[in-house]
Parts: structure tokens; sequence; C-alpha cells
């Protein structure tokens, strides 16, 4: 799936992702992929690709990677 960072906590490096299809989906500073890029390196209005991973309360982002086309 895709989408754009619509926010991110830089005190524990956790954030959300808005998907292209509508919904919003947290992801935690593990689920940042390893492309040369941290989750320092994410910020509010990145545009990502990322898995889903379904939890027990609600489905998180795995695996985000930065794109190249950001919004804004």
């Amino acid at each position: 799936m895709r989408g754009s960072v619509t926010r991110v906590s830089r005190k524990n490096g956790s954030g959300s992702i808005l998907a292209e299809d509508g919904n919003e989906v947290c992801f935690e500073r593990s689920a940042v992929g390893s492309n040369g890029v941290g989750e320092d390196d994410l910020k509010v209005g990145h545009y990502v690709e990322f898995e889903l991973q379904y939890g027990f309360e609600r489905p998180c982002a795995v695996n985000v990677k930065r794109l190249h086309r950001d919004c804004g």
C-alpha cells in the first residue's frame, strides 16, 4: 500500500499514515524499512510505501519505505 505520513512523534518514533484508500494506520519506530531511510528521516507529508500487519487492536503499517514523490 501507499500513503502519506500525517504525524511523527520524535519522542517515541511512532506516527501515522493516511493510506490512499482513506484509512489511517499507525506505525512504530521498528516498522521503518532499512532502505537507507531511518525513522528520523520521516516527516509529515512524505509519501511512503508499506505493508499492513493485522494485530489485536487494529492494523499497523510495517516495512515503511519512503518514496520520492512527496505531497505538497
